[in-house]
């Protein structure tokens, strides 16, 4: 599996509006294509394909 639940990701579509946004993976349905579900960048559900996401660094905290 590419990514596991709780992963930090970075979209990498470049035609997407998220580009470049990170999230992080809240759910995975193996038999869809677009099957990682990122929350925490929109209010409601973003599917994106594997070859759409790379794993990023988590948030650093502000001190």
């Amino acid at each position: 599996m590419k990514f596991r639940l709780g992963d930090p990701v970075r979209v990498i579509a470049s035609f997407s509006q998220y580009f470049d946004q990170v999230g992080t993976v809240a759910d995975i349905k193996e038999n869809q294509s677009a099957r990682f579900h990122v929350a925490g960048i929109e209010d409601y559900p973003l599917w994106f394909e594997p070859h759409e996401l790379i794993l990023a660094e988590p948030p650093q905290e502000q001190p």
